[in-house]
């Protein structure tokens, strides 16, 4: 079964910390709405964190790198 992760402003906060230092001070908010498949955050005003909402959905990533946007 594909458990679900627990994903919020705390974890975001310390990945952005640890691998982007730069932007560490920036406020986190969650998105309005966030889909089933990736949780979504602001950061700052002008960027997202987007993360898969479970291990399964990870393999999409490298997916989504490579499809054409239209």
């Amino acid at each position: 079964m594909n458990e679900q992760l627990i994903i919020n402003e705390t974890l975001v906060h310390h990945l952005i910390a640890a691998q982007f230092p730069k932007w560490k001070d920036l406020p986190i908010q969650p998105v309005a709405h966030s889909g089933w498949d990736n949780r979504t955050f602001h950061l700052g005003q002008d960027m997202l964190v987007r993360m898969p909402s479970a291990e399964d959905y990870a393999l999409q990533v490298e997916k989504e790198l490579t499809c054409p946007v239209f």
